[in-house]
């Protein structure tokens, strides 16, 4: 069925083109961008990264798909093409930083349309009853529009580490490939191959540096084409049980429903991001378990071989049971209630293990005067726990963005680093790092 050489082909066009992206990381993305990302409120690195990893996945995947066209049935062939929506609008993203998370959703509920458009495939059924779905076709249409771009959303919003989606994807894909060989679906195979070889081009280069991201393209992308193997693998499968399909999307999928509860109940928008994933907060557990002071270097990439359990496990399971539609809802029922569990109780360690802000000692020692510069009077050095920063927030013209520099005093090696429009959200930013830090 697979040809070596094509898998190390799909492997080494995704590699190459992450690193031509790495070396000219302007091409798609202007600095300023990349120096914004560093101040949203979901970040976790450091420096201006460029995100367009997902230009590279998407092209090896289509050079594999490209070779075995002839093998490829026309159901799944389309429900690939349809994706092209949701990844343009997420490229678009990437570059222009100008759509709207609930555009990018849009997005995504439109490609999954065309896809049932073009293959006239629906999910049948969950394998929990006699009968099948398709008998009322609204229903079955809205199940699989909301298992598609549910499942794309979902991608994207667990992309928040070093490797982290690229992890779930190959262990998802895998588990997709696994029970296609079970029902001999050779084309369900080959693409999840290919998806597994791509990913990995794009992976050596994510983890544990995180020389570049996946990007809203990459994850858009690989949530639809992830989503649409197990809806065709069910469409053409009765023996395959959806609720074991829905295994494998275990993590992405559970993480954003109880997200949005969680905005929900604390009445705050569930289109805005923050930093109260599960992902953060293992993030944020290793210092403190640790007993460090202060978020280590590695403690990303960490956070995201620390997590590989929690993804694997219900993959594993759904593969287990790929056939035993009520095992599988029971052990799907299990693992949400143990998602909660997990979450409530770490979240409740963070409570009970508050520190305090950094608090501003010396006033203004940064703020030399350079002509034509403007520095805020809310620079200066900062001290935490015995800790002290020298944090400079300047502009140099009234029409341009304030720039935040943040640096271990002494050392005076750059902690942080960002641009902002107005110098108390710079402040703010230097704050919640400086708290992450600490209780993180």
């Amino acid at each position: 069925m697979f040809e070596p050489w094509i898998l190390l082909v799909t492997f080494f066009s995704s590699l190459a083109i992450g690193l031509f992206f790495i070396a000219r990381p302007s091409l798609l993305a202007s600095q300023e961008h990349m120096e914004r990302d560093l101040g949203a409120r979901q970040a976790t690195h450091t420096r201006p990264t460029p995100r367009v990893g997902g230009i590279g996945i998407v092209v090896a995947i289509a050079l594999g798909c490209f070779y075995y066209a002839d093998q490829l049935k026309t159901d799944l062939l389309f429900s690939l093409v349809a994706g092209l929506v949701v990844f343009c609008i997420g490229l678009r993203e990437d570059i222009h930083r100008n759509i709207s998370p609930r555009a990018r959703l849009l997005a995504a509920f439109i490609s999954a349309g065309l896809a049932i458009a073009l293959t006239g495939t629906v999910v049948p059924d969950l394998g929990l009853y006699p009968g099948s779905l398709v008998q009322w076709i609204l229903p079955a249409v809205a199940i699989t529009l909301l298992w598609s771009a549910g499942t794309c959303h979902a991608l994207n919003l667990i992309d928040g580490l070093n490797g982290l989606s690229s992890i779930y994807s190959i262990s998802a894909a895998f588990g997709f490939f696994v029970i296609a060989g079970y029902t001999g679906d050779v084309d369900i195979q080959i693409v999840a191959g290919l998806l597994i070889s791509a990913i990995l081009g794009f992976f050596v280069l994510n983890w544990p540096f995180g020389r570049i991201f996946l990007g809203d393209a990459g994850a858009y992308g690989i949530g639809h084409i992830l989503a649409w193997l197990g809806i065709i693998l069910v469409a053409r499968n009765p023996s395959v049980a959806g609720m074991a399909v829905l295994l494998l999307l275990f993590w992405p999928v559970c993480d954003t429903l109880f997200s949005i509860l969680r905005r929900r109940m604390a009445r705050k928008a569930t289109d805005q991001p923050d930093r109260l994933h599960f992902h953060h907060l293992a993030v944020r557990a290793l210092p403190l378990l640790r007993k460090r002071n202060q978020r280590g270097q590695f403690d990303n990439p960490i956070a995201t071989i620390l997590l590989l359990p929690f993804l694997g496990m219900p993959i594993l399971t759904g593969v287990v049971l790929w056939e035993r539609p009520f095992a599988a809802t029971f052990a799907l029922a299990l693992y949400i209630t143990l998602f909660a569990i997990a979450y409530v109780v770490v979240m409740r360690y963070f409570t009970s293990h508050r520190f305090r802000k950094p608090r501003r000692f010396v006033p203004l020692s940064l703020s030399r005067k350079i002509e034509g510069r403007q520095n805020s009077p809310l620079s200066g050095t900062y001290t935490q726990d015995g800790k002290n920063y020298d944090v400079l927030i300047f502009r140099d013209d009234p029409a341009v963005y304030w720039t935040l520099h943040a640096k271990a005093a002494g050392t005076g090696a750059l902690i942080l680093y960002g641009k902002f429009r107005n110098d108390v959200t710079a402040y703010e930013h230097f704050l919640r790092d400086a708290e992450g830090t600490k209780a993180a």
